[in-house]
């Protein structure tokens, strides 16, 4: 069962997929129709899934799944990513590249491949860490690399 992300539960499990360039309004509605036609009926066992759908900062796919309700299953999480697939297919791009760092540099959301982020940033830099498992996090994913899973990478 599709539902609004706004209203989904802040516990809710959450997958972030992330393209390396802006996304336009074209692209992005495309996306959101995508997936919501998929999430609307997604299911785990025969049993509906309570789900929903946003992009953030014109990067960010974001889908939540309320657990508490249901969970979701090996075969449900394939078919997510199936969908995600056909998405790369038709941006022809990578959404699913975690070798990529997402910085925010003077305003702007910049993809940096992690083997050249100390060429970019510092430990101060702003970054997305798209780490995040619940929809709460959302609260503290923008953050200084100093503080974050990509700190190391900063010599």
């Amino acid at each position: 069962m599709l539902v609004d992300f706004n209203n989904i539960s802040n516990e809710s499990r959450i997958w972030v997929y992330a393209s390396p360039y802006k996304l336009n309004n074209d692209q992005e509605d495309y996306i959101i129709n995508f997936l919501s036609n998929h999430l609307k009926d997604w299911e785990a066992h025969k049993t509906s899934l309570t789900a929903a759908v946003t992009i953030l900062e014109n990067h960010f796919i974001v889908i939540a799944l309320d657990e508490d309700i249901n969970k979701a299953s090996g075969c449900s999480i394939d078919t997510l990513q199936h969908k995600i697939q056909e998405i790369e297919n038709y941006l022809e791009t990578s959404l699913t590249n975690r070798l990529n760092v997402f910085c925010l540099i003077d305003d702007k959301i910049h993809c940096i491949p992690s083997s050249e982020l100390s060429n970019f940033a510092n430990k101060e830099t702003l970054f997305y860490d798209l780490t995040i498992q619940k929809k709460s996090d959302f609260n503290s994913y923008l953050k200084p690399i100093k503080d974050g899973w990509c700190s190391g990478l900063i010599k």
